[in-house]
């Protein structure tokens, strides 16, 4: 299958889920996530593509979408149509950045998240969430285009782009991951 397509298809379905009450927001410099399964669906079932675990992809990067593209280059799609992607992270994320005032440190605070820290002391931060805390699943419609697969050229390309201006939250004294903007457009 088209490789531009299968990273494009995953990068839209790398929608985090993490709710929050957030009181300050900021641009993230470092946002890695890692992919455990990756499926499209095609009507009637959803086909697995990948399950494991994948390299780390960093979304903040400009280079975000060659890092998709690594991932998946090799991975087979049998031919059909399909309708929806869901992609599944792993419940550990990388982040790097700021709320506009406080800056990201390697340190846990109390809560689980990073502590504040000044520019200088700014660092990623590794985070696992557990519990009720891990994102599930997420599926990404986009029937109104179906993308077909015949002999392994897909009919569209998918342009996938990521906003992580505001993905960087203070939430109880901490920094954490907001969930990044997410913009896809078929072509």
């Amino acid at each position: 299958m088209n490789k531009l397509l299968l990273k494009s298809l995953m990068g839209a379905g790398i929608v985090l889920i993490l709710n929050s009450s957030a009181f300050a927001t900021g641009p993230a410099s470092a946002y890695k996530v890692r992919v455990s399964k990756f499926e499209l669906f095609n009507g009637t079932s959803w086909i697995t593509v990948f399950e494991g675990t994948s390299d780390a992809l960093d979304i903040a990067s400009v280079s975000s979408g060659a890092a998709a593209g690594s991932f998946l280059s090799g991975l087979s799609v049998p031919d059909g149509t399909y309708t929806q992607v869901r992609v599944t992270p792993s419940p550990t994320f990388v982040i790097s950045g700021y709320d506009g005032v406080n800056y990201t440190t390697a340190t846990a605070g109390p809560g689980g998240g990073s502590t504040f820290g000044t520019a200088a002391q700014q660092a990623e931060f590794t985070l696992t969430l557990t519990g009720g805390s891990v994102p599930g699943a997420t599926p990404t419609d986009f029937s109104a285009t179906p993308i077909t697969v015949k002999d392994g050229v897909a009919s569209n390309k998918i342009r996938v782009s990521f906003d992580v201006s505001n993905a960087v939250q203070t939430q109880g004294g901490e920094l954490w991951p907001a969930q990044p903007t997410v913009t896809m457009s078929i072509q």
